[in-house]
């Protein structure tokens, strides 16, 4: 008889004459033959004499000593089967010294041999050097392969076992661990038999001795192959094994046709191969989800559905019946709308395995839980399984015809087997032919709806760190009827189904188009018209019809979607890949390794073998190939030479490190110099412990601490100890102070700064984490940005490190575990792990578990406080920083102040028992937060924004310590502003979708209270923006839409983040007057240098080229303008420049400064501080506008307009202006500044381009739009200075002060010439007859331009000589902080210059408010980039706002009633009453009030409006006297006011009569000739006089004083004539 059985790993086959052949079934067999056969067999193993020497022997009894020729003699033929005969020569594989060296260490091949190893009690029975020999060469020859090294191990462990040796386990879970099948696990000595089906015993002897295997958990019998239960055991009949419900003939006949008794599935079909029938499916299924998702069926029908759970697909359901059981779910996100979903992430279970493909990671996988590249080969006991990425695809495909395909974005595709008919449920259907019994939930019960069978889907474990749902239910967009119509036309979706000839015609009769249509019509709808849903939905159907064969081409550039889907590898210089949903690579043409085409192979060579590339199948794709001579790794295209490793099927990266094993026993590298993986024998330390996160196996941390600084700022150290420093230098918070092996080095800096004018305090200014060799820097000055070169949030950086935000703090995370944070304005953390423990110091401690050692400092000595452990860790200064309290300021708080802050109006809420932390109480103590509360509170006069800072930072605490604490904020209490499309959550994910990433992550950060993005909208940088607006990702980093950035150091390609994530770059180099560099984190084509134009005094102006000239004229001029913007590159700007006469008229000064740039006209005022007018609207300062790229604030006691590329507008409201234009502008520029082409001899050019010599003839010609005014200097009128009274105003206590030698403005000639401001100076002063006040704003001129150009000038004022008047609360300093200490800077970092300025400065515990020095406590808002005082201020948008004592601004809908109108008068937006004007303009024109228009042609005194009641108690009178003045021209040379008790006259010279009293200088109104008449709307229809009679109705304005009706004008002009005026 004959036995056929499994032993442990091997199968057995045993006759009764003693004949045993054992088999593993891959690599080691053994033939045992009884002594009776003793020189009676022949073959490969020999003749079995008892000699060795004559093994060789040939069929023909010869012997050889060619093993070739040995080995070929004994081939027997088997059809249809190629096989090679072996090697000769070099065609041997050779395994090298190096290789062999390193495969007979006890860690590979030298455990068999190993004198202590777990084989040394069989090497006295069993030599294991042949073993071992033979291991080292397989090991070598297959590149290290693991399997090979177990394989050989194993065989020495069997034959070991068969000599009856007991070997000792040599497994471990990190060399050659065995995987059991289902129900079963490892034994060294397993035991099949006592655990075995009734009736297998008696057809299979038992073992004698035990082998190692897999043996039966309990419960669970062997039925000779795998381990079942017992109900499933099967029959035993005649020696033969049946499964249960098989059906047998005892005796079968079989007849010629093997197919007649086939018992094939339904849906499957007989085929005879080789002889033998074999069933095949008689088609191949498809099912789909594309888009948001929109689901198509294995039985064509088509849904749509938007959960965002996990949800089975599709799996087995039902009688199997030996076909391979599987199942595959898939997991949906939101992509900024809640109404739309998205395939994230898919995961495939078959043969024991999980695979999960991810969106996003390209090139990558997870099998089992743990990152793998592709390619990827699985081995599931002997059956294929394989993950390849075939173009933009990861292709998953099992050897049973499941093929999986998921773009890693948005679009998964299954393929199914008709062997499967009626035996998969899910959301892809039954498959069983009928479309219309689809909704079936698992219990097999029909559903109503779409989302009630979505939702019976839901896997039972769903991610916790993930909220999902299976419907939007709130906030959810629509589509009306007009939109589809719109989406349903040829230019849209509707192409896709078009009967006109178009391109998708030819792919009708293949592929339905109509589903794709519908889907595109609802994406385009819920995404408001976003066109790459267009482009998506056109990609899909093109696709679809290219596996039916169609090609369809020309679509992507008709419909101009190149720019959103097409892979594409540019020719320019900067090649762009651009995947679906701003997945956006980016590769330099000189390093250029891929490039796009339309139709694709879809298998493209790929490491770790490129030249054993399968034969390929399938349609063409659009793509990126790799070029000739490169290969695809992991992802990218790289050179073919250097490809990785492959070990045990799996493809790692060169140089690619990964622990082998489950308990991290083996540490394995990917050698590049030898070709393969290489492991040692390695382990966790006690401080570690090996887990899998993300992916990735490795040694992690068994514990973390965290050090934090918050407030003003209050530390705690890593082992819990607190205490207070207020340093404001830089110093060090913890850096690595060891030399411990493994540690990877860090630094951890911090530089801190007073705030709100209060220097007893400080708080966190910067941050800058210093590892592998960068520098990271996190500032309060450049909110939600980082500096590396400065960038928007999120970015990656390499592998190591990964930077984020998280609600409101930016999160540093590093592969070294460390971890950072700080929110922008005072909270910073670093989380270290346990394997840093006593490696550390700084300010944090050394984190050796003992707090009573943390205040070390730096010399190792015990600091005796706070101040002392500061100044020991100070590691740099800034200007004027201190680590020691020094004034009347530093001071603590009383215990009665302090009281007052415990407070629940205050801090007192942290601690209450029954508040909304009262459940964090026991996990968090609040004491310690409500000390540092009190602290702050107290030293911030309990400032609103102080204390809801302290309770955030215990609200985080207990957040990031797992707790849900209950709402806090109120609008009375601490609410949250959140800007535009945001709102306030509690607990918002930590880490939000953006526009970077499309979809929330999973980064492991807890929740935490925040402004989050409204539905529809994402977060772009620190913007929340629709989705269609999103910016752009670059190698890891993310900009802005409309960002320009160079990805080369040299600045030599210039790139622009379009519209719908598409970057375009160019070949770019800088312009003249630019260098490439580094300004402020930006890489980028920046200034060189810069020019200065000053307009001062008279004024007196120096032009950019260091031109001088006196011009008095008293219109509007250009000052400055971009005349060349070359070509777009420049940003236009224009500058103008308002004079005035001045004092006794001999002398104009400036009246008002203009600025339009980024399309906003600002305006800075004479006299007018701390305010400016934006667009007509009056704003405090300071302002931020067009996100920061303009700034404007107070410093000193001037207004300085900054932009971001370079130009700063200052004006001291009083005589000086200045403009600073960057080195870019060079050549480009015209106006009274000139040219700025370093030549000052040319600077008098007028606008036509022609030059002139003339200074009044240069100054008229920049005049702006006053036509016809005499707008030029004072000519041949100017004054004069004597040369007596010059040289008495020269002398040093006069303006000789500029230039004195030993002055205090000594130290600022070498930087600014003093002549000239000397010059000035006399000028003025003699022109206004000595006056002090233009002595001391002619200095103030040069004091000025010398602090601006950063020269360190001496306290020039005295008592005496121009004293400083300063308002209550402030007081004179000659280096003024006005920018920092305001109550704006107090909520929000407040861009300000490092210059100095002279000016008033508030008082220490007061701020500016922008209009006074106040109190702390009493500091109004922040609203949209502006600050509010408290008081009522119209909002931009037709709303009503008022800044609360709590900070924040509640704004209401602005209702005007019927006589008012909202609108912007003198500089405020509200609600005013409705007016009426009539204006006559310097060319004699009139328009009515009802809007009439036209000239007056007439000369003389005429009544314009007047109130027709003469007897009314507020009667008035508006006459006007026209003459012809210049070359003419007709315009009011006088205007009479009358009224019942007054008259007020006004002539053109600026000069005013009230009641016939001249007032000379009358300032405040200048008549340029033009004349406005404004009544109120209370007065329609009682108005009388050329102006009309303010009806409404301009019909009745044609009508003359008499009554008559006229089509002139002029007629109605001369009938109004005044008749108490003299005639002309």
């Amino acid at each position: 008889f004959m036995l056929i059985y499994q032993e442990g790993t091997h199968y057995v086959i045993e006759t009764d004459f003693g004949l045993r052949v054992t088999y593993d079934l891959i690599y080691h067999v053994i033939v045992t033959v009884p002594g009776n056969y003793h020189n009676k067999v022949c073959g490969l193993c020999g003749n079995f004499n008892g000699n060795p020497k004559d093994d060789f022997q040939l069929p023909n009894k010869q012997v050889t000593d060619n093993v070739n020729n040995f080995g070929l003699s004994w081939k027997v033929t088997i059809p249809n089967v190629v096989c090679s005969n072996g090697c000769e020569g070099n065609t041997c594989p050779n395994c090298d010294s190096v290789r062999k060296a390193v495969f007979s260490k006890p860690t590979y091949c030298g455990i068999i041999t190993a004198p202590k190893g777990p084989f040394a009690e069989c090497h006295s029975k069993l030599d294991p050097q042949p073993y071992f020999d033979d291991c080292v060469f397989d090991v070598c020859v297959s590149n290290g392969e693991g399997k090979v090294l177990c394989d050989s191990v194993a065989a020495y462990a069997f034959n070991c076992h068969m000599a009856g040796v007991d070997v000792k386990s040599w497994r471990s879970p990190s060399f050659c661990p065995m995987k059991c099948p289902a129900n079963s696990h490892y034994e060294v000595c397993a035991d099949s038999c006592s655990a075995a089906c009734s009736g297998l015993t008696e057809i299979v002897q038992c073992p004698t001795t035990c082998a190692e295997g897999c043996q039966c958990d309990t419960g669970f019998l062997f039925n000779g192959q795998t381990c079942v239960k017992e109900s499933e055991c099967g029959c035993y009949d005649r020696g033969k094994t049946y499964k249960v419900y098989i059906f047998f003939s005892i005796n079968t006949f079989v007849e010629n046709y093997p197919c007649k008794d086939a018992n094939c599935r339904v849906k499957e079909k007989c085929r005879v191969e080789n002889g033998e029938a074999v069933c095949v499916p008689e088609y191949t299924g498809i099912c789909w989800a594309w888009g948001d998702p929109h689901y198509h069926t294995f039985d064509n029908y088509n849904f749509d559905f938007q959960g965002t759970c996990r949800y089975v697909i599709s799996k087995t359901c039902g009688d199997l019946d030996g076909l391979v059981p599987f199942s595959i779910t898939e997991r949906n996100d939101n992509r900024g709308n809640r109404a739309v979903s998205y395939v994230r992430e898919v995961e495939v279970s078959v043969y024991g395995y999980s695979i999960i493909v991810r969106k996003n990671q390209i090139g990558k996988i997870t099998v089992d839980g743990e990152l793998l590249n592709l390619p990827l080969h699985l081995d599931a006991e002997g059956r294929v399984l394989s993950v390849v990425q075939l173009g933009h695809l990861a292709r998953i495909e099992a050897d049973f015809g499941l093929i999986v395909t998921y773009d890693w974005n948005w679009e998964l595709v299954i393929r199914l087997p008709s062997s499967y008919y009626n035996l998969v449920c899910g959301l892809c259907g039954n498959f069983n032919g009928n479309g219309r019994d689809e909704l079936q939930n698992p219990a097999g019960k029909s559903v109503s709806s779409i989302i009630e069978w979505g939702k019976s889907w839901q896997t039972p474990h769903q991610d916790k760190d993930s909220p999902c749902w299976d419907t939007c239910d709130q906030n959810c967009p629509t589509c009306d009827g007009d939109q589809r119509k719109l989406y349903e036309t040829e230019a849209f979706c509707g192409a896709l189904t078009s009967k006109a000839d178009n391109m998708f015609k030819k792919c009708h009769d293949k592929v339905d188009p109509g589903a794709f249509m519908n889907s595109c019509v609802y994406d385009m709808c819920m995404n408001k018209g976003d066109k790459k849903m267009l482009c998506q939905a056109l990609a899909s159907y093109s696709q679809h019809c290219r596996e039916e064969g169609v090609i369809i081409k020309g679509w992507r550039q008709k419909f101009g979607c190149r720019e959103y889907f097409q892979l594409t590898c540019c020719e320019s210089d900067i090649c762009v890949v651009s995947l679906k949903f701003l997945l956006v690579f980016f590769y330099q043409r000189n390093n250029t390794t891929h490039h796009f085409e339309d139709c694709a192979s879809p298998c493209q060579p790929s490491c770790p073998f490129p030249e054993q590339q399968d034969k390929c199948t399938g349609t063409c794709m659009e793509t990126c190939v790799c070029d000739k001579g490169f290969v695809l790794s992991a992802g990218v295209c790289v050179p073919a030479k250097s490809c990785g490793c492959s070990y045990q099927g799996r493809y790692y990266k060169p140089g690619q490190r990964f622990w082998e094993g489950q308990a991290c026993g083996r540490l394995c590298e990917c050698d590049t110099t030898l070709g393969m993986v290489i492991c040692k024998e390695a382990s966790c330390s006690a401080k570690e412990k090996c887990t899998v996160v993300d992916g990735v196996r490795a040694c992690r941390p068994t514990s973390y601490a965290t050090c934090t600084a918050s407030g003003d700022p209050h530390y705690r150290s890593f082992d819990g100890h607190r205490f207070n420093f207020q340093g404001t230098c830089v110093y060090q918070l913890v850096a690595l102070c060891s030399d411990q092996p493994g540690l990877v080095p860090f630094k951890v800096t911090v530089q801190n700064e007073h705030r709100g004018n209060n220097k007893a305090v400080s708080f966190t200014k910067t941050v800058a984490l210093t590892i592998y060799g960068n520098t990271l820097t996190i500032s309060r000055e450049y909110p939600n940005k980082i500096l590396v070169s400065l960038e928007s949030l999120p970015l990656e950086y390499s592998d190591d490190l990964v930077v984020f935000r998280s609600g409101r703090t930016a999160v540093v995370k590093t592969a070294a575990g460390i971890t950072l944070t700080f929110d922008w304005h005072s909270t910073v953390s670093v989380t270290l792990p346990s394997n840093y423990q006593g490696a550390v110091c700084g300010l944090c401690g050394n984190y050796n578990g003992r707090g009573e050692d943390d205040l070390t400092m730096r010399d190792g000595q015990a600091a005796a406080d706070g101040v002392k452990l500061g100044e020991s860790w100070q590691v740099a200064l800034v200007p004027g920083c201190s680590s020691v309290c020094q004034g009347p300021w530093c001071h603590a708080c009383t215990d009665s102040q302090r009281e007052v802050y415990r407070a629940q109006k205050y801090c007192g809420v942290i601690a209450d028992k029954a508040g909304p932390f009262k459940v964090c109480h026991s996990r968090v103590d609040p004491a310690p937060y409500l000390e540092d509360c009190v602290f702050d509170a107290c030293q911030y006069n309990g400032h609103h924004g102080s204390v809801c800072d302290a309770i955030s930072t215990y609200v985080s605490a207990c957040q990031s310590a797992g707790v849900a604490v209950l709402s806090w904020r109120t609008e009375a209490f601490c609410p949250m502003e959140c800007p535009a499309n945001s709102h306030y959550t509690l607990c918002a994910t930590g880490c939000p979708a953006t526009c970077a990433s499309l979809t929330s992550v999973n980064c492991n950060t807890p929740c935490t209270e925040t402004c989050e993005c409204d539905e529809g909208f994402l977060l772009s940088g620190d913007l929340c923006v629709p989705v269609k607006d999103c910016g752009c990702t670059y190698d890891g980093h993310y900009y802005r839409r409309g960002d320009v950035f160079y990805p080369e150091n040299e600045c030599v390609d210039r790139c622009t983040c379009g519209e719908n994530g598409a970057i375009s770059c160019e070949k770019a180099k800088c312009r003249p007057g630019e260098t490439c560099r580094v300004v402020n984190g930006v890489k980028g084509c920046h200034p060189e240098g810069q020019a200065k134009c000053v307009a001062s005094g008279d004024p007196h102006y120096i032009s950019f080229d260091g031109g001088r000239f006196d011009f008095q004229g008293t219109c509007i001029y250009v000052l400055t303008k971009v005349c060349d913007d070359d070509k777009g590159q420049l940003t236009p700007f224009t500058v103008t420049q308002g004079n005035e006469k001045y004092g006794n008229g001999k002398v104009a000064v400036t009246k008002s400064v203009g600025v339009s740039v980024y399309g906003f006209v600002i305006y800075i005022q004479q006299g007018v501080s701390w305010k400016v007018i934006v667009d007509d609207e009056l704003v405090n300062l300071p302002v931020s506008l067009n996100d920061g790229r303009i700034q404007i604030t107070q410093e000193g006691c001037n207004i300085i307009v900054r932009t971001d590329f370079g130009l700063t507008v200052l004006y001291d409201t009083i005589y000086y202006v200045e403009v600073i234009v960057p080195s870019t502008y060079m050549g480009k520029m015209c106006g009274l500044c000139g040219n700025y082409n370093k030549n000052s001899r040319d600077d008098f050019r007028l606008p036509s381009g022609l030059q002139s010599n003339n200074v009044d003839e240069f100054g008229k010609s920049w005049v702006v739009d006053l036509p016809g005014f005499v707008c030029g200097g004072c000519g041949s009128q100017c004054p004069v200075c004597d040369q007596a009274r010059e040289a008495l105003f020269g002398k040093p206590e006069s303006c000789g002060i500029i230039s004195a030698p030993n002055g205090p403005f000594k130290a600022c000639h070498s930087k600014i010439d003093p002549a000239a401001y000397v010059s000035h100076c006399v000028f003025d002063v003699c022109a206004m007859d000595g006056n002090k006040g233009t002595l001391c704003n002619s200095v103030l001129a040069y004091a000025l331009a010398c602090q601006s150009a950063g020269a360190q000038i001496q306290s020039w004022r005295t008592e005496s000589f121009c004293p400083a008047l300063c308002p209550k609360n402030s007081h004179y300093e000659l280096c003024a902080d006005t920018c920092s200490v305001t109550c704006a800077n107090l909520m929000h970092p407040v861009s300000c210059s490092n210059t100095c300025f002279e000016g008033c400065q508030c008082d220490q515990g007061f701020v500016f408010d922008g209009i006074q020095c106040v109190s702390m406590d009493n500091c109004g808002c922040e609203h949209n980039g502006r600050y509010l005082t408290m008081m009522f201020l119209p909002s931009i948008r037709n709303s009503k706002c008022v800044c609360q004592t709590s900070g924040t601004v509640r704004c209401e809908r602005l209702t005007c009633g019927s006589n008012k109108v909202c609108e912007v008068r003198d500089g405020v937006r509200d609600c005013h009453v409705k007016q009426g004007q009539c204006i006559i303009d310097q060319t004699g024109h009139l328009s009515s009030f009802d809007g009439i228009t036209g000239p007056m042609d007439a000369l003389g005194a005429f009544e314009v409006a007047s109130l027709c009641d003469v007897m009314a108690e507020l009667w008035f009178r508006v006459v006007v006297d026209i003459r012809s003045c210049r070359k003419g021209i007709h315009s009011v040379d006088t205007v009479y006011v009358f009224f019942t008790n007054a008259t007020i006259a006004v002539n053109s010279q600026h000069e005013a009569w009230v009641r016939k009293h001249c007032y000379n200088n009358f300032q405040g109104l200048v008549v340029h000739d033009e004349v406005t008449v404004i009544v109120d709307t209370g007065l329609a229809y009682k108005m009388c006089g050329a102006c009309g009679n303010y009806n409404h109705d301009s019909k009745d304005d044609m009508t003359t004083a008499d009554g008559k009706i006229t089509s002139s004008v002029a007629a109605v002009v001369g009938s109004w004539q005044a008749g108490d005026f003299s005639s002309w």
